[in-house]
């Protein structure tokens, strides 16, 4: 064989090895289709079913904005405004929510397995049959209170949520409705749960120590 042809028979072997050995390249495109609806978003407060997979919204101003049903898998809304925004149905699988402001939000039926809400403003927000599940919420704030003018019940919805070995610890959730929730294997540790309703709700194998419940008692059963 000769020099040319060993050449050309082995740059072709090495295109080959690097097509085979990285077969998740970036996709230019959907960068690019990311980067039009973060723009659409700013612009407009909507983009419904939008992908912003793994897209930077870290810090923005998202009142009232409309994200439902869209993919935020892995995106970052650390310190976002979120309040009023419609959540219904999007996808925030391992998305980073920390210090976000997220009262009066609207996550029914999200999928926020893995996802990061520490540190969050949850004061009536609503997650009723969303997926929490391994979720973060240690330290979050919303506790509720009921109106003594108009007895309206401020709280966050937790209805049939799945909050399987999610993190709650030092959560303040006064007066929140996890009835027929999913809290096994929670980690509760110093979590408060005053006034809470806790209706058919699962809590087994839940860690509880220093933990306060709907009566007020404080339980520490779990404490080693």
């Amino acid at each position: 064989m000769s020099k040319i042809l060993q050449a050309l028979f082995s740059a072709v072997l090495a295109s080959i090895a690097i097509t085979t050995s990285s077969p998740c390249l970036a996709d230019p495109s959907s960068d690019r289709i990311q980067a039009v609806n973060r723009q659409r978003l700013i612009e407009t407060n909507r983009c419904r079913g939008c992908n912003l997979q793994n897209t930077d919204l870290s810090d923005l101003k998202l009142m009232g904005a409309d994200l439902s049903k869209a993919s935020l898998q892995g995106a970052n809304l650390r310190s976002a405004d979120l309040r009023g925004a419609n959540l219904q149905e999007a996808n925030l699988t391992q998305a980073d929510l920390s210090y976000a402001d997220l009262r009066l939000t609207n996550f029914v039926q999200a999928n926020l397995q893995g996802a990061n809400l520490s540190n969050t403003h949850l004061l009536e927000a609503s997650f009723n049959q969303s997926n929490l599940q391994e979720a973060n919420l240690t330290d979050t704030y919303g506790d509720g209170n009921v109106d003594t003018f108009s007895l309206v019940k401020q709280f966050v919805n937790l209805e049939g949520a799945n909050l399987l070995k999610a993190n709650l610890t030092n959560a303040k959730l006064g007066f929140a409705n996890f009835d027929k929730a999913n809290l096994s294997e929670v980690n509760l540790v110093d979590a408060n749960l005053e006034n809470a309703s806790l209706i058919n709700t699962n809590l087994t194998n839940a860690k509880l120590c220093n933990t306060t419940l709907q009566d007020g008692s404080v339980n520490s059963q779990n404490c080693r």
